[in-house]
């Protein structure tokens, strides 16, 4: 008797403390930009031009921003998202990519929400409503040209 109880209260803890870390958890990958919506409702015109995030499980994050190759850190605390340490190459290239690349910087800094559903993931900014919108990808594409 004393066993069982022993397995049930394990079994208990394991599936509370498994849950727990399951909901909290960024998804780790590679992912390439399908949708944005800025608080300035600008529509920057990307065409061809391929924007990825690459998460790592160890807190990393980095990819490409257009023009540039960028990486910073993530955090999750208590369901909240924070992204910092964004830094990134020093390329120049033709606007209106520039002005993008520093609005989609500013969106991750700011962001502190992320939905993970049917493969896509959301990172928001809940006060601004901004957010970047990934679809999951195998291998991080090429550079891309300016």
């Amino acid at each position: 008797m004393r066993k069982t109880l022993f397995s049930a209260a394990f079994l208990v803890l394991f599936l509370g403390f498994s849950t727990g870390a399951s909901a909290q958890t960024f998804p780790s990958g590679n992912w390439q930009l399908t949708a944005y919506n800025f608080r300035q409702k600008i529509a920057y015109p990307l065409g061809d031009t391929i924007i990825t995030l690459n998460i790592d499980p160890n807190g990393k994050i980095g990819g490409r921003s257009g023009c540039n190759v960028y990486g910073g850190s993530f955090s999750l605390a208590d369901g909240k998202l924070a992204i910092s340490d964004i830094f990134s190459t020093m390329m120049a290239c033709d606007e209106p990519l520039m002005s993008f690349e520093r609005t989609y910087y500013d969106v991750l800094r700011a962001s502190d929400n992320f939905t993970f559903d049917s493969g896509v993931l959301t990172i928001t900014d809940k006060q601004t409503k901004s957010f970047v919108r990934f679809a999951r990808v195998g291998k991080a594409k090429p550079r891309n040209k300016c």
